[in-house]
């Protein structure tokens, strides 16, 4: 009889180090990550001696409990599994995206005042940018040629990747409490500076067991995860709940459009996390024969307006209804669900409620922000890493703050609505980008759309949508607000139009809005 997985469900506390060695121990030789672009594949054996390997050997440079050690690289093995051997030996994880530049990226690293850093020379030059600015670090790790950044860094001790592999690949005993700080994961910023959420270990596991019950998952399955390592979608949602029941997981640096049914065929995956504006990316493009000869049993993720009947006939796959509702500092909140659109089921260990600008409670249906309490230790961020006043900001009341516009329906189940960064104020009207975006992606020849708030002028702002458009399509701005018109309120058909070859986007699929803006 196989052992079960100790995987930290029915209340049991179990750090992510213990999860990956007893996974290891459970499924052995059985293909546990894959990196897409390569074909290079680890077992679970394999991944679990490879973290231990790095384990000892960043032991042997000093690293100790609950130091904090830096990593930026792309979605790649060496990272997750760094990411690991970080877990077993109790130092903290700080994950940077590896797209930050400038006063920002110093930033990061010199908030947990890492001595150490995990990195690639394709981020020499973003490092070298900054590197008077790094106040605590002291080494670097090159994954790959070191030669270029032992002359950008005089003053760093440069180390080759293979040169701190210990030579043990013993497991370790991995006795820390599951409530310690697994690692550091920075939200995305895009209301103003990103901010550095300090992750439990029980908080990563606990979002992974609400994706291991909302579709069932087992061993037999395999993820496919284009997302970048640095964020909640792949590491826990994905990754985590993979190895926890002895899944597969396939790795590819970004998501493509043109690898994405080559991939999902090839490597036989069984389910996808649709970010961002994925769906509608995959609904826009020319149909193709591997989209209907893959295994994909299921497709979960943030809403956008292709019809789900269509799809689910088109692709041959099932489409939640519903999206589910986590985010970095609460971890995931709610079960998304197949029969039911909206965010879905509130999980028992979270205590949520919607208010008015005062923290009143609003009634059953009407809008408000979300606010979350935790009713399980451990299962959420507590602050944000040097950010006293954001921090307080946040949690008030006893209560943290989403900033997103939601509501309740009468069975308790969450509806995500927008936002509140994201409303734009129209001559006195609160309108949602989002629902905006909604009404102009069902455009015949619209692929793609961002919209943003611009000034007017006199002191409120004016709608702006960014859309790509199909092949040898064209579309003009009166031709835009006359087909919106019959769809939305005045308030929210737009005023100016910029028709762009592509749209910029965050590493998570969603449209880089923030780049939109400097376009102005």
């Amino acid at each position: 009889m196989k052992k079960a997985p100790l995987t930290g469900r029915e209340g049991q506390k179990v750090n992510l180090g213990q999860l990956l060695q007893s996974s290891a121990e459970q499924h052995g030789s059985k293909a546990f990550v894959t990196q897409a672009e390569t074909g290079e594949c680890l077992t679970y054996v394999e991944f679990n001696q490879l973290t231990n390997h790095i384990a000892h050997g960043l032991i042997g440079l000093g690293v100790g409990d609950k130091e904090y050690v830096a990593i930026m690289l792309p979605s790649c093995i060496q990272f997750l599994a760094s990411s690991y051997a970080l877990k077993k030996i109790g130092a903290i994880e700080v994950a940077i995206n590896n797209n930050t530049r400038g006063p920002s990226l110093a930033r990061m690293i010199n908030l947990t005042k890492s001595r150490m850093l995990i990195t690639a020379g394709e981020y020499s030059q973003q490092l070298s940018e900054v590197s008077e600015d790094l106040n605590y670090l002291e080494q670097v790790i090159m994954t790959d040629d070191h030669r270029s950044a032992k002359r950008l860094f005089p003053s760093l001790e440069i180390l080759r990747w293979q040169s701190i592999l210990g030579e043990s690949s013993s497991n370790f005993s991995c006795k820390f409490s599951d409530e310690e700080i697994a690692v550091i994961l920075f939200t995305s910023g895009t209301t103003g500076t990103s901010k550095g959420c300090d992750i439990p270990h029980r908080c990563s596991v606990r979002a992974a067991e609400s994706m291991i019950e909302a579709f069932n998952l087992t061993e037999q399955d395999c993820v496919y995860t284009p997302y970048p390592l640095y964020h909640v979608g792949a590491t826990q949602y994905d990754i985590l709940s993979a190895m926890m029941v002895g899944g597969q997981a396939i790795l590819r640096q970004g998501f493509s459009l043109s690898n994405f049914w080559s991939d999902v065929c090839r490597y036989k995956a069984t389910w996808f996390m649709s970010l961002g504006s994925v769906q509608q990316l995959l609904w826009s493009a020319e149909p193709c024969i591997e989209e209907t000869q893959h295994n994909l049993r299921f497709i979960w993720g943030t809403p956008l307006p292709v019809d789900h009947d269509d799809f689910e006939a088109r692709f041959q796959v099932k489409l939640a209804r519903g999206t589910g509702y986590g985010s970095t500092e609460a971890g995931g909140v709610a079960l998304p669900l197949f029969d039911k659109s909206g965010a879905g089921k509130v999980l028992d260990r979270y205590k949520v409620a919607v208010v008015d600008e005062d923290d009143n409670e609003l009634p059953v249906g009407e809008p408000g922000e979300l606010v979350i309490r935790p009713i399980e230790p451990a299962i959420m961020a507590s602050k944000y890493i040097g950010m006293p006043e954001e921090t307080a900001k946040a949690w008030r009341n006893s209560w943290f703050h989403t900033g997103d516009l939601a509501r309740l329906d009468e069975e308790g189940d969450l509806f995500w609505l927008a936002r509140m960064s994201e409303r734009i104020r129209v001559k006195g009207e609160m309108v949602s980008a989002y629902e905006i975006e909604e009404g102009i992606f069902t455009h015949p020849v619209v692929t793609d759309c961002a919209v943003i708030g611009i000034p007017d002028g006199i002191g409120e702002e004016q709608v702006k949508a960014f859309v790509t458009l199909k092949e040898n399509k064209t579309l003009t701005l009166d031709e835009l607000r006359l087909f919106c018109a019959p769809i939305m309120g005045r308030f929210m058909v737009p005023a100016a139009l910029e028709v762009i070859t592509k749209m910029p986007r965050t590493q998570t699929g969603k449209p880089a809005k923030e780049e939109l803006k400097k376009r102005q």
